[in-house]
């Protein structure tokens, strides 16, 4: 079926999605391999969007070869009888964890992930989150209550009442706020925003967080929905800032791009009221064998295949380059390893920006929560002709705007 074809299948149900294609002459994609997407004609584009999922580029063979071998045997569970790559999984995801996390449970996305989180720290007397400013945390009702938007969450409320956002980097207000409260708090942060607009935490608040969990017994969930799994050239982003979680969130590339597949890790002491009783939460898709063996594929290519360390350097490289690129314009690099944000200063100008590279057939990601902003997070399997390709057109697209 033609692209426009189905454009008139997305007006008689999805208006708005329709909308966006025809305004931005869209094609349609109908297969990818490794680091690009294949349209109906047959163009090749380089894939630097995704929203951080394909850190092992689309299709990755190892992760399909697991995924098609676990097809063949038993796709989904019983939710009865033991299942065996659950535990297998479980083993592989806690291993590559902070060591004081020693429990997980696997959901179908970070949005649900979030969902749990905040399921727990409520069962262990937390009676109001922090979250910060310019925060992404999902769109699903307990996780849109801690996501700072206001465009997302003002149609919905009301949403969970015991949130309070404080601005990003403002150590004061984070401790009013752990302060000036009955009971326990959680603190719910990113460690680096990717919809925010690409901003790591500073070390120093980061070391903040620290000191309102020890002096206040605070809970702390880190989100590495879009940061973890090799993204920002660590493993996790948290790894250089040397601290742990009570919680962690993870997705996005636990999926190894090809079947959804999210969890969150705790500390025993958190993860508590499910080891007391599990029907407390429960998943008909989460944690079903077709995805665990995605993810557990995905957790050795990324040990085997050295992609932290590729994140790393390619990122660097990608970050140099622009930074030359840009020079003499108002427009900020800034990021850590593949997950790279080009700020315009403008909703307009990263608009154009995103236009013009998609014309050179390079695919980028917006942030949701920080217009201004363009998003790269593109494979850590990039080859020397991906790049030659990323900075020919960047230079375009910069030098049309």
């Amino acid at each position: 079926m033609r692209t426009r074809a189905l454009e008139q299948l997305y007006t008689y149900h999805n208006r708005s999605k329709a909308r966006l294609s025809r305004i931005m002459n869209l094609p349609m994609e109908v297969r990818a391999e490794g680091c690009e997407i294949i349209d109906e004609q047959e163009n090749r584009y380089l894939d630097c969007g995704g929203f951080g999922v394909f850190i092992l580029g689309h299709r990755h063979p190892k992760v399909v070869e697991s995924v098609r071998a676990q097809l063949d045997l038993m796709p989904m569970s019983s939710r009865l009888l033991v299942n065996g790559p659950l535990a297998e999984a479980s083993q592989a995801l806690i291993e590559s964890c902070p060591d004081n996390l020693r429990y997980c449970f696997f959901t179908n996305s970070g949005a649900e992930s979030t969902e749990l989180a905040l399921k727990l720290v409520r069962a262990n007397g937390c009676k109001k989150v922090i979250a910060l400013s310019n925060s992404y945390h999902g769109k699903t009702l307990g996780a849109l209550s801690v996501t700072y938007r206001a465009e997302f969450r003002q149609p919905f409320g009301p949403l969970l009442f015991d949130v309070e956002f404080v601005p990003r980097e403002d150590i004061t207000a984070l401790e009013h706020a752990c302060t000036h409260q009955e009971g326990r708090c959680a603190i719910i942060a990113e460690v680096v925003q990717g919809e925010g607009g690409v901003f790591p935490l500073s070390m120093t608040f980061i070391q903040a967080i620290e000191r309102m969990r020890e002096r206040y017994g605070c809970v702390v969930i880190y989100d590495e929905i879009q940061s973890g799994l090799g993204r920002t050239g660590e493993l996790w982003a948290l790894d250089k800032y040397n601290s742990q979680p009570d919680i962690m969130l993870i997705g996005k590339a636990l999926s190894g791009g090809v079947v959804p597949c999210a969890a969150i890790a705790a500390t025993e002491s958190l993860f508590s009221p499910l080891n007391n009783d599990f029907m407390l939460h429960s998943s008909t898709f989460g944690g079903s064998q077709i995805s665990l063996a995605a993810a557990t594929a995905t957790l050795k290519v990324i040990s085997d295949e050295n992609i932290v360390l590729k994140a790393r350097q390619l990122g660097r490289e990608i970050k140099t380059t622009f930074t030359e690129l840009v020079q003499g314009r108002d427009i900020q690099i800034r990021g850590e390893g593949l997950l790279i944000g080009v700020d315009t200063g403008c909703p307009a100008k990263a608009g154009r920006l995103a236009l013009n590279l998609l014309k050179q057939r390079v695919i980028t990601s917006n942030t949701l929560s920080n217009a201004n902003t363009l998003r790269f997070s593109p494979s850590a399997l990039l080859e020397e002709r991906h790049l030659d390709h990323l900075f020919d057109a960047f230079s375009s697209a910069i030098n049309k705007l």
